[in-house]
Order: C-alpha cells, then structure tokens, then sequence
C-alpha cells in the first residue's frame, strides 16, 4: 500500500513541475515587441517544419527536444530571450530550461506571432 503513496507524489511532482511557472518569468505580449535596434534574441521553440511554415523574422528555431544541447552556442547570456512558441505549457519549460542554463532576462510571448 505504500507503493500507492509513493505513485501519487511522484505524479504530483511531476504535475507541479510541467505547470508551474518558472520564478521571475515575465509574459509580454507579442504585438509590443520591442523595436528591432534593441538587443534581443527572438527564440522559436516550435519544430522546424512549423518554423518553415511561418515565423516571426529575425527569430532563431531551437524545438524544445534540443534546447538543453545548443541554448549556450546559439544563444548569449547577457542578451534578452523572448520564447516565442504555440503553447504556454512549452514556453515555461524552456524558460525552466534555459534559466538552469544561466539565462537571467528571459520572456515569453503570451499571444500567438507566427
């Protein structure tokens, strides 16, 4: 009977770490992106077919799965990251990702741009 225990804080923890927000997480809504002579990095965390099909010019296409792998050589620590993406829940777990990363000013779009 433990075991049953044990299951549900294991799922627990997971559900709490797929959807809580990660700390200092700042929404800016994609129609006030900031003019493009600010320095910025634009981050698509979408697939790259669905990158293909549409995106936000000036934005750099790392999908989520490589994310952990190639976010310190694409990326700058001491840029801004706006996460430009189709879901919230993704969003928050690369802004998880790239906060572990050593990224401090780190945003994400709350309303669709591609």
């Amino acid at each position: 009977m433990w075991w049953v225990i044990v299951v549900i804080f294991i799922v627990t923890a997971v559900v709490i770490t797929i959807w809580w927000p990660s700390e200092e997480l700042q929404e800016l809504p994609c129609s006030t992106l900031p003019p493009k002579n600010t320095c910025y990095k634009l981050l698509d965390i979408r697939d790259a077919l669905d990158f293909e099909a549409g995106h936000v010019p000036g934005a750099v296409n790392i999908s989520l799965g490589r994310l952990p792998y190639v976010a310190n050589k694409d990326l700058e620590l001491e840029h801004p990251i706006i996460i430009v993406g189709k879901k919230d829940r993704k969003s928050k777990k690369a802004a998880r990702i790239l906060k572990k990363k050593g990224f401090h000013h780190i945003y994400v779009c709350v309303d669709a741009c591609s």
